[in-house]
């Protein structure tokens, strides 16, 4: 804005300087801070239209340009509060009953929101200033049935897969997925059964929502068991590009496990990461599973 009004300031200048007066040189001017960069742009090139002087059409070219760009900066800048960004995070945002004033946000994507809170819990005689706090999609986990399952011998689809946090280790995996926004989490673990591995189930068992991190947030775990699958034909949604969630980039490899053996993997620790390791023992438990 200081960039904007400085170089509308020169040209005003040089508008009413002597020599430039019977040129009818028009000026483009604004002091509304909520003018589009449309509009903005617009008047700008009309105004270079109408200057005559080929002595100064370099310097208003250039005066213009300085100008777009300033504006282009401030619109970028504005449309996100947080100081870093590299895209919008359109998810849930926490705050509770000690949270005081509006958190500060450092970074955000469209993946997360890092923000600066200050908490004070009760019996605390100052606040804690420094609390940070990550906003992150909430997600869901399924561990879902094989088609060819039956009642005397069930079997269940899970990846073998290399994740990049886990130290170059291999991991036992089931599915997950980030719930998109406004999308419900039943129905979001419905369409990554389907499109992670083609399948549409007749029972989701909703087996319980977690916070991932009680002091640093990171979203909520969504967890469920998918029960009678059977293979569709999918076509890919158009819809799909704008989702926030991507498919995995790592190698994954598609394992059919019995109940004995899944229990067996869960107690070996095979499920490396906390919410595969946590849904799959709850759905080990849950009674369509239990003995």
């Amino acid at each position: 804005r200081k960039a904007l009004a400085y170089h509308c300031e020169l040209m005003e200048r040089y508008r009413k300087s002597p020599q430039r007066k019977s040129q009818g040189i028009g000026i483009f001017r604004s002091t509304e801070k909520n003018k589009s960069m449309a509009i903005m742009s617009s008047k700008i090139l009309h105004n270079l239209r109408l200057l005559s002087s080929q002595k100064w059409k370099l310097l208003s070219f250039l005066l213009a340009t300085t100008i777009l760009v300033q504006v282009s900066l401030w619109v970028q800048k504005s449309s996100s509060d947080c100081v870093h960004s590299f895209g919008t995070y359109k998810g849930h945002v926490y705050t509770a009953k000690e949270t005081i004033g509006t958190p500060k946000c450092w970074l955000e994507s469209k993946w997360m929101r890092i923000q600066q809170h200050s908490v004070q819990f009760p019996g605390q005689a100052h606040p804690i200033s420094d609390w940070l706090w990550i906003d992150y999609h909430d997600r869901i986990n399924v561990l879902v049935e094989a088609p060819s399952s039956s009642s005397e011998g069930r079997q269940f689809l899970v990846f073998e897969q290399t994740k990049y946090a886990l130290e170059g280790r291999t991991s036992k995996a089931i599915i997950g997925g980030i719930i998109e926004p406004g999308e419900k989490p039943e129905i979001a673990a419905y369409r990554e059964v389907e499109e992670e591995m083609g399948l549409k189930c007749e029972e989701m068992h909703f087996l319980g929502r977690f916070r991932t991190d009680v002091n640093r947030g990171m979203g909520w775990v969504n967890s469920f068991l998918a029960a009678h699958c059977q293979p569709i034909t999918r076509q890919r949604s158009p819809d799909e590009a704008d989702q926030v969630g991507t498919a995995d980039v790592e190698r994954q490899d598609l394992l059919k496990m019995s109940v004995t053996d899944i229990r067996k993997a869960v107690g070996q620790g095979d499920f490396i990461e906390v919410q595969w390791s946590n849904t799959v023992a709850l759905a080990l438990l849950h009674p369509e599973l239990s003995d």
